[in-house]
């Protein structure tokens, strides 16, 4: 233990006793005392203030010490004692405290419940101007940056670096990421500490690196941060220790405006360079057909810059030959290098609708090249994408859909002419063979006058008995079944809502909307396992489902009969 630790430890002791004199009958007083009354520049020294009397630990108001001194801690400590019948009791604040200046400073009255202390001087001495450089020696601050002129928006690098000799302790750990005004802050992967040489010996380095992109031009002010740290000095004798605040150097930057010879017709994209490429599923030198989904992925990748800084692109395309399905945007940052790189994918579902040859647009990205500088274009080339398949068909005529239904084969054994045109002599040995058949069974079953002879022309009961399906289920089905099932929930529901036989139901749905004719299409293909029904299919079903239920709310709904009279005339 050095010399000025015992002189110290040495004088608390004789103020803590100083302290206990008194005659035993004081009561509601405070009384204050210093560990040192001179003291170095960037020493502490203790105030210990005993509230005699107290019994309970009160919060002291420390305020009055904010101008001249920084406050390092508050330790309390209570006492009660009962001796030849008289009992005392304390409460004792010791307060650590390092100066902020030098000369001789005042330490106001200190406030603790409704009691007050005196003041009290204390004298702070300014360090030698050899102990001062010693410090700076042993530990400091290292700020870099990549240019003192940026364009706005654009990338500029920020490295700080803590450098410290053998035996320095920092308080609170490192600094936190820099808070600059109008400007957005990115930490370029974790704090490193690493070894480096300075002033010729080995010292420890604790890195940090962050990339800053300034909102607006003008200057950028980088403000200095501080950090505590507690250094050891030799002294004659022995050694001690001193607390240090430890500071980065501020810096001002100035940010530029956007050139006048970028096209201001573009939105700016300052970057180191800029890349974009274009991928289709499956490729657009397979041929793909009517109805198929294709997948179109679009990649623009601004090294220098972040993700959000790249504009979205829009897609043109004939509304006549696709449809158009788009994904959520992909934004996201990452650090090649010594530079944050950005990315933004854009990507859609494209349904032909048409078949032929149909070209797919390119597209260009406008950018400033901030190491050149001078307008670049990135440009992504179009495609050129072969649908074979028939489009569509439009919707049918009433008098069409009539003709269909009336080809629609009925429940219970009805045998009608239908789309194959069976002759007239096929028609009338099904009806004899019906009537040789009911003959047979008649027979059979010896029936009587009274009974009435079955209708062959009315539903089966496995018809009638159908399970019925509603709106909720066909949509569930879209999203949980096979094609199979969802062609058969799909063909009972439809048969519901129209009040017709499910083929001709499905017909009629089909002819109602475009989106319905491009589902039920992949639907069927599907079932025959020709292709499978992705989510843009199910997705399209949907749609013409929703449509359907909001075309059957918009009608009027019809008035109800009335009742007949209870007691007719």
């Amino acid at each position: 233990m050095g010399n000025s630790t015992k002189a110290h430890l040495t004088f608390i002791l004789l103020c803590i006793g100083l302290l206990t004199l008194g005659p035993v009958t004081a009561h509601s007083e405070l009384r204050a005392a210093l560990s040192a009354s001179q003291v170095e520049e960037l020493d502490s020294v203790q105030l210990v203030i005993r509230d005699l009397g107290g019994r309970e630990t009160l919060t002291p108001d420390l305020s009055g010490l904010d101008q001249d001194f920084v406050v390092l801690g508050v330790n309390t400590s209570s006492q009660y004692q009962f001796i030849n019948g008289r009992a005392q009791s304390w409460v004792d604040y010791n307060i650590s405290l390092q100066p902020k200046k030098t000369g001789v400073l005042t330490i106001p009255p200190i406030s603790i419940g409704n009691k007050r202390s005196k003041p009290l001087q204390l004298t702070v001495r300014p360090l030698s101007n050899a102990a001062r450089q010693e410090i700076d020696d042993l530990v400091f601050y290292e700020l870099a940056l990549s240019n003192d002129s940026v364009y706005v928006q654009s990338q500029l690098l920020l490295t700080r670096r803590l450098i410290y000799a053998e035996g320095v302790q920092l308080y609170g750990g490192q600094l936190d990421t820099p808070e600059i005004e109008n400007a957005q802050i990115f930490a370029l992967g974790e704090g490193t500490a690493t070894q480096v040489q300075r002033n010729g010996r080995t010292m420890g380095c604790f890195e940090q690196r962050y990339a800053v992109f300034p909102e607006s031009s003008g200057s950028l002010l980088i403000p200095s941060e501080s950090l505590n740290a507690s250094v050891q000095l030799r002294r004659s004798g022995g050694t001690t220790r001193k607390t240090v605040k430890v500071s980065s150097e501020e810096r001002l930057v100035q940010v530029r405006g956007i050139p006048a010879e970028y096209p201001s017709d573009e939105p700016w994209l300052p970057a180191i360079a800029v890349t974009a490429s274009q991928r289709y599923t499956p490729s657009v030198e397979q041929q793909a057909k009517v109805g198929d989904t294709i997948n179109a992925t679009l990649t623009i990748t601004a090294f220098g810059n972040t993700g959000a800084s790249v504009t979205p692109q829009e897609i043109n395309l004939d509304p006549a030959k696709f449809k158009i399905y788009a994904r959520p945007a992909s934004i996201d940052n990452a650090l090649t290098g010594e530079n944050l790189v950005g990315q933004r994918i854009e990507s859609v579902d494209l349904v032909p609708i048409s078949g032929g040859t149909h070209a797919l647009p390119g597209a260009s990205i406008t950018w400033w090249n901030i190491d050149t500088e001078e307008v670049m274009t990135t440009v992504i080339q179009p495609a050129v994408l072969s649908i074979t398949g028939p489009a569509p068909s439009p919707p049918k005529l009433l008098e069409e859909t009539a003709i269909d239904e009336a080809r629609e084969p009925q429940l219970g054994g009805t045998v009608e002419t239908n789309a194959n045109r069976l002759d007239w002599w096929i028609l009338a040995l099904a009806l004899f063979a019906l009537l040789a058949v009911r003959a047979i069974r008649g027979l059979r079953q010896h029936p009587t006058s009274a009974d009435s002879p079955p209708d062959l022309f009315q539903p089966t009961q496995d018809a009638v008995n159908a399970p019925q399906v509603s709106l909720k289920q066909a949509l569930k089905a879209l999203d949980d079944d096979q094609p199979g099932s969802i062609r058969r929930q799909l063909m009972a529901f439809l048969s519901g809502h129209y009040h017709q036989p499910q083929r001709s139901a499905l017909q009629i749905f089909q002819a109602s909307d475009p989106n319905a004719d491009v589902f039920v299409r992949n639907l069927s293909a599907a079932c025959f396992g020709e292709t499978e029904l992705s989510q843009a299919h199910r997705q399209q079903g949907r749609q013409a489902l929703m449509s359907l239920k909001d075309k059957a709310n918009k009608q009027t709904p019809r008035s109800n009969p009335s009742l007949p009279a209870l007691y007719p005339d």
